[in-house]
């Protein structure tokens, strides 16, 4: 019975995986080594259970994957089961960050649009028009521009399509 309890308490305490090395980088991918890759997430932990041997892949690719931008891994731990069959990959990922995360964009709550401001908005054909407002309704506004024949021309617009630049 003695046998049967340090047995037991051995087995609680030992993990179920064992760490089978450690690496600089690891990626399944190509990695351009002209490309400034940064830093997104440390400490990302990737698993996979496989019987046909591509764990170690699959580990990998879930980890780099977990990210949005992740492209390889750094500072790598890998550790397998004891049966062999599951595969355990922790480490930092790295990739091309998302310009647009990096943006702070600050807007004021209000704009107020007066008879004689300068706008621009979006035309028919998708161009960016500069114009006058000439009156303004419960949701739109009457511009005046010069249209592409370089003619006066007048048109409503709905206030979310325009944007001020100058005031009167």
């Amino acid at each position: 019975m003695k046998y049967l309890i340090i047995l037991f308490v051995l087995f609680s305490f030992s993990s179920c995986y064992v760490r089978i090395g450690e690496l600089t980088m690891i990626s399944t991918r190509n990695v351009d080594s002209k490309t400034d890759y940064k830093l997104i997430e440390k400490y990302v932990v990737g698993k996979a259970k496989s019987n046909s041997g591509n764990a170690l892949q699959i580990a990998i690719d879930n980890a780099v994957r977990s990210v949005p931008e992740g492209e390889f891994l750094q500072n790598v731990r890998i550790s397998i089961s004891q049966n062999g069959r599951k595969v355990k990959v922790e480490g930092d990922v790295w990739g091309i960050p998302n310009v647009n995360k990096q943006v702070t964009k600050s807007v004021k709550k209000e704009v107020e649009f007066k008879t004689g401001d300068k706008v621009t908005f979006r035309n028919a054909f998708g161009k960016i028009v500069e114009g006058e407002i000439l009156g303004l309704n419960q949701h739109t506004a009457i511009i005046e521009f010069t249209n592409a024949f370089g003619k006066k021309a007048k048109t409503e617009v709905k206030y979310e399509e325009i944007t001020q630049i100058g005031t009167n």
